[in-house]
């Protein structure tokens, strides 16, 4: 699957390059036409082949862009002034604050009526989470809905693995709905704004994304739960097999080891084993300090490879197996799952260096990728994003936890929010009334948004940490030099150069065959390399296009932006997908199985939607 991924990738990279080529016999491409090309095609290969992140790939193509005196220094950096870009930040801010609040699990969990259907609750679950999307990043949302879909399906018999692709996708199909349902769609509108447009309005997207929301739950809920795997999830896995990830040693009266602290006794990196926890007269001493003193009779509970007991039973004497060992029950040991986000700070990092204790109160039990648990040694596994982790945890963890972008909380072990319902209520419809001003035309989104954050910031609802906390700076690097990007494919008239090709292959089909072109390339891109990414890849070509077709860019910017967002297929390309693939234990074709359809669909409904409602 992935050398195959890679050659369409690479071979999409030379198709592009070669029809820019060959796009005009009469007309050659300029040197700085070449070379923004042989950019470009390096910025795909280099995103696909996820060695360097998204927003260091942004930043060293507009830095070669600079250099090579294709855009000014001005151009490079316009994005960090642009309304739009500042629109976005803010929208995510305030959906953080909206999801503190709690208010929403609130809803879910105390006025919902969850049938005991399985299909009925996915009519259910998928209208709540697609309304709450088109208005929310989509993201802490899914994140807040996993404990509850999976705590359902385990009253109910249900697997994750039925549960929580139908969760991510009615988010991913929400987000259509409005201009601030995805990032992804206000880049897209920073784009058409940066490129001298009039911004979208945020009701925009609503015609198209509603056919794209409705027709995509009712494939969901007709037909694609019989494609879906009934797979246990890794958590279940662990409870049935507790000796394949964590070992008890009793620290027998006359050992060496007594009266040593954990560090003393090196036991803080036993080679394939890791400790995690002692028990000692009925309390649990965790996470383990290496400062803690070991008595006789000290139960110790270490997590990894069983088979590496034996080593450590002949390395140091006095140290016995329990008899008859059992997964210790809730009292001695909390076990949380968490999933490593795709903008973690532990990303690539191995798991004996990442500090869990310092950081977070916690330690880490075991290691799930691609729903198998790893071998080998657990503290020289290299962290990814998507890797379920199963923690033990200190008292403080959902605190800490919490102001971080590096991991989800997906377990029902989670921290209790005390509503206020006043302060809820006022923070939501704030929110939704700037959000309505604007929709009326009565305040810029920009005004209103920035008035309520001073407002939020001097009552106190917000502080300066948790601003910095929230602020998304992947984002508004990707975003920002997406545009310098844009800008040398505009200056340079490779745009043209191309769009002119394109309106020129596609004539037959007229002006919705050069809409399905932009359609398609945009949402074939989009998963291999990041929403984002292709979006301001391909945006630049699409509004180039409507200039050569002489006609309103709208319905082609909203191509982009739908092409992006219609990532079914794999895990990897949309971030909610990748939240749910450990939890569910999913494979990479169970996203195809299922996805390839939905996203057949929505690229039908899209292209005639749009071609519909724009008179194309």
């Amino acid at each position: 699957m992935t050398l195959l991924s890679g050659l369409r990738v690479g071979n999409s990279a030379s198709i592009y390059c070669s029809t820019v080529f060959q796009s005009n016999e009469e007309e050659s491409l300029t040197g700085p036409q070449i070379f923004v090309t042989v950019v470009l095609a390096a910025v795909i290969v280099l995103i696909y082949s996820r060695k360097l992140t998204a927003p260091v790939i942004f930043i060293s193509a507009a830095a070669v862009l600079t250099i090579g005196s294709v855009i000014t220094p001005a151009e490079a950096l316009a994005g960090f002034a642009n309304d739009a870009i500042a629109v976005m930040l803010m929208l995510i801010i305030l959906s953080e604050i909206m999801r503190k609040t709690g208010f929403l699990e609130w809803i879910f969990e105390r006025k919902m009526n969850i049938s005991g259907s399985y299909r009925t609750f996915l009519s259910q679950m998928m209208p709540f989470v697609a309304g709450s999307s088109a208005f929310m990043n989509n993201t802490p949302i899914v994140a807040m809905m996993i404990p509850f879909v999976g705590d359902w399906g385990k009253k109910h018999g249900i697997p994750a693995s039925k549960l929580l692709i139908p969760l991510s996708w009615a988010a991913i199909l929400g987000g259509t709905v409005t201009l601030i349902g995805t990032s992804t769609n206000m880049i897209v509108n920073s784009l058409v704004v940066g490129s001298g447009h009039t911004e979208l309005p945020i009701l925009a997207f609503a015609p198209v994304g509603l056919m794209l929301l409705t027709g995509g739950m009712l494939y969901i809920i007709l037909f694609a739960w019989r494609l879906l795997p009934a797979r246990k999830n890794p958590s279940e896995s662990f409870a049935e097999s507790p000796r394949e990830y964590v070992t008890n040693l009793i620290l027998q009266p006359g050992s060496s080891l007594v009266g040593k602290t954990v560090e003393e006794a090196k036991l803080r990196n036993i080679k394939g084993l890791f400790l995690v926890e002692i028990i000692r007269e009925e309390r649990a001493i965790a996470p383990v300090s290496p400062s803690e003193e070991l008595h006789a009779g000290d139960e110790l509970v270490l997590a990894g490879i069983t088979s590496a007991v034996a080593e450590l039973a002949g390395t140091y004497r006095g140290l016995k197996p329990t008899p008859g060992f059992e997964l210790p029950d809730h009292e001695k040991l909390e076990v949380i799952e968490v999933v490593v986000s795709s903008r973690s700070t532990l990303m690539g990092m191995m798991v004996r260096d990442t500090d869990f204790r310092g950081r977070y109160n916690a330690a880490i039990l075991a290691v799930h990728r691609q729903g198998e648990k790893l071998g080998g040694k657990i503290g020289e596994i290299r962290l990814r994003p998507g890797d379920l982790l199963l923690l033990v945890t200190g008292g403080d963890f959902g605190k800490r936890v919490a102001g971080s972008d590096d991991l989800f909380v997906i377990s029902m072990i989670r921290e209790i929010h005390n509503i206020n319902l006043k302060k809820s209520v006022f923070i939501l419809v704030a929110s939704f009334s700037c959000i309505v001003l604007s929709i009326l035309g009565l305040v810029p989104l920009f005004k209103s948004l920035l008035a309520l954050l001073a407002v939020f910031l001097i009552s106190g609802i917000l502080s300066l940490p948790e601003l910095k906390r929230s602020l998304n700076m992947n984002l508004l690097v990707i975003a920002a030099f997406a545009l310098a990007v844009g800008r040398a494919v505009d200056v340079t008239g490779l745009g043209a150069l191309f769009s002119d090709t394109v309106v020129h292959i596609f004539e037959p089909l007229g002006t919705v065959g050069v809409l399905a072109a932009v359609y398609i390339v945009t949402n074939l891109l989009a998963d291999f390399i990041t929403t984002a990414a292709a979006a301001s890849i391909v945006f630049p070509f699409a509004a180039s296009a409507a200039v050569s077709l002489g006609i309103d860019g709208t319905p082609f910017f909203l191509a982009v932006a739908y092409g992006a967002a219609a990532n079914f297929i794999t895990p990897i390309g949309y971030q909610t997908n990748l939240m749910v693939y450990g939890p569910g234990g999913y494979r990479f074709k169970d996203f195809m199985k299922a996805g390839l359809p939905l996203k057949i669909i929505c690229a039908i409904i899209a292209i005639g939607g749009l071609a519909l409602v724009y008179g194309l």
